[in-house]
């Protein structure tokens, strides 16, 4: 229970010894503290101490002498090598997300969010007006879970000559990946003007991944969605709204499609049970109503979003531990 009640301070361990750049630092045989200090430009005595606490449980190996190396935990908070969780463990440490999880009593108090309570407005305005936790958010999202989107496009249908509408698809990752997959079909990526203003820094990237193949729209999912796709794709966005929000959505894609068109939602979904769950997907579950009085959701509870958007019963393609993904038609 002690290590449960200080769980807060492993979360900013983890997060500080990224932010300074220590896990990347760290050489393959071991690296001198003292002399990292000195390269990464911060406080000998306070870094010795930060590496000691954190081998302490289990991240990183730490000698007497002042010697550290990596093990297989900190491997993982390298940005050099993959997978990694570098850019989630700054995520969830960073100012924004830490001061809305210090609001949850408001949440069970009130049923809303917390996070526009505390910090003034919503997440995504947040975003926009703070660009270096928007940098982290956008590298958090783009690392996501290791091997994701070539998981999801696996398991999709895609004939030649269609059309995929990525709605809420961000820099485009998924839509890239699904056109390297299928040569002869197209990809639409719809998000944000705020998050297409990104595109020309990656210019390079999704030419030699897309080509004229790929292409981008500028909008809100709440106004409208573009016609024309025989495939859409929800992926990670479901969860972020309640379910009014999250009924707009679907009613917007539905009316931008054709009987038949289907739609796929990734998204995690949760088993009834608590003690079926993995732990995370709770913890997650909080995580939205946090910072954005969103969900995690049950299979039922889709099927009733779904079916009350026009579509059809949804059908799970693949289940795995961090998502779902599911599929249902227009009707």
């Amino acid at each position: 229970m002690q290590e449960l009640i200080r769980g807060m301070a492993v979360t900013q361990m983890i997060g500080a010894a990224c932010e300074v750049g220590l896990p990347d630092a760290v050489a393959g045989e071991g690296t001198s503290l003292a002399a990292l200090s000195d390269e990464l430009k911060v406080h000998a005595d306070v870094l010795t101490r930060l590496a000691r606490a954190l081998s302490a449980y289990g991240v990183f190996e730490v000698e007497a002498d002042g010697t550290i190396r990596h093990n297989e935990a900190s491997r993982l908070l390298r940005t050099t090598t993959g997978p990694s969780l570098h850019w989630a463990a700054r995520f969830w440490a960073m100012p924004g997300i830490w001061r809305s999880w210090g609001a949850l009593s408001h949440c069970v108090g009130t049923g809303e969010e917390a996070f526009s309570h505390v910090n003034g407005q919503d997440f995504f305005s947040y975003m926009n007006g703070s660009p270096q936790e928007e940098a982290l958010y956008q590298r958090y999202m783009a690392s996501g879970y290791p091997g994701r989107y070539a998981a999801i496009a696996d398991v999709l249908t895609v004939a030649a000559g269609e059309r995929v509408i990525d709605v809420g698809g961000g820099t485009g990752s998924l839509a890239r990946t699904i056109l390297e997959r299928h040569p002869n079909v197209q990809a639409l990526v719809y998000d944000q003007a705020s998050v297409i203003s990104a595109w020309p820094e990656t210019s390079e990237t999704f030419e030699t991944s897309g080509g004229d193949r790929l292409s981008v729209a500028a909008g809100s999912f709440f106004d409208a969605v573009p016609t024309g796709g025989d495939l859409y794709i929800l992926s990670w966005i479901l969860h972020d709204w309640p379910d009014e929000k999250a009924e707009l959505i679907l009613r917007n894609c539905r009316e931008a499609m054709a009987p038949g068109a289907r739609l796929v939602v990734v998204d995690r979904v949760l088993q009834e049970a608590p003690q079926e769950c993995d732990p995370l997907d709770l913890v997650l579950d909080l995580q939205m109503q946090i910072l954005h009085g969103g969900r995690e959701r049950t299979l039922d509870d889709f099927t009733r979003l779904l079916r009350a958007a026009g579509f059809s019963v949804p059908q799970v393609l693949s289940a795995r531990p961090e998502f779902s993904v599911v599929q249902a038609h227009a009707v």
